[in-house]
């Protein structure tokens, strides 16, 4: 056995040399090939585009992301808690296609942890008061739908074709403490 093939053997030389190599080739490929991230930078929000052939076809992709800071209010106007909203936006868009192909992930953070989550096919999203609205934009004369989700717990309240008014609006923010 050679003098090399001895060294490379000993327990040192794997814990010193071998093993850090290869956590160091698992961070590359985790987060440049795979985009995972270490916990300590889920508290960042990076946003990216590219254009894409897919087929004979051209794709626009956009990934936005934001974090948005809410409070939550008991039935009789107190505030409960302020709710870190992580949101994520992905769109792709087709050359010469009208409409796209987009979907909206939002997730409530409770420090580290993620308290609920939801994701909906949608271009555009916010809180107002209590809920969430997801907005899909109409393709090919369809109408616009609007869907809501509760800031609570992110269960679906209601999904539509037309804007709420107050009072329906009120309404669905009522059914939340009923």
């Amino acid at each position: 056995m050679s003098r090399f093939a001895a060294v490379i053997r000993r327990p040192v030389f794997i814990l010193a040399i071998i093993f850090p190599v290869a956590l160091i080739a698992e961070f590359v490929v985790l987060e440049g090939v795979h985009g995972i991230s270490l916990p300590s930078d889920r508290g960042s929000a990076v946003s990216s585009y590219e254009i894409r052939e897919k087929g004979t076809e051209l794709h626009f992709i956009t990934r936005n992301k934001r974090f948005s800071i809410v409070d939550l209010w008991s039935r009789h106007g107190s505030a409960v808690e302020a709710l870190v909203l992580r949101e994520s936006f992905v769109i792709d868009r087709q050359e010469g296609i009208e409409g796209d192909s987009s979907m909206l992930k939002v997730e409530a953070l409770d420090g580290k942890a993620v308290k609920w989550g939801f994701e909906e096919a949608g271009e555009r999203g916010q809180a107002i008061g209590q809920v969430y609205e997801v907005t899909k934009f109409g393709c090919c004369d369809a109408p616009n739908t609007y869907t809501y989700f509760s800031l609570r717990d992110g269960r679906k309240l209601r999904s539509t074709h037309t804007e709420l008014n107050q009072y329906d609006f009120a309404a669905l923010e009522q059914s939340l403490y009923d």
